[in-house]
């Protein structure tokens, strides 16, 4: 089974909208490096799998290395 990538962007309220779908994460964290230099708002990729978020562009913006991972953090702890 081929693991896939949600795009999402996070509006103020904090309500996730879907964006678009990707193959691999690569092209998941190329593709939020664009929105991200495009717009303000925070984008978040997260894999279906296992309802996992894997990386934000809320933290590529205060950290220096390129969109890390983040291991084993819900959905749940961003709607906040």
């Amino acid at each position: 089974m081929r693991t896939l990538f949600d795009i999402l962007k996070k509006d103020r309220k904090g309500t996730f909208q879907w964006l678009e779908t990707v193959k691999d994460i690569e092209t998941a964290k190329a593709r939020v490096l664009q929105l991200s230099s495009e717009s303000p708002e925070e984008f978040v990729v997260f894999r279906g799998t296992d309802l996992q978020v894997v990386a934000t562009s809320r933290a590529m913006q205060t950290n220096t290395e390129v969109l890390r991972e983040f291991p084993q953090q819900r959905l749940q702890v961003f709607a906040d």
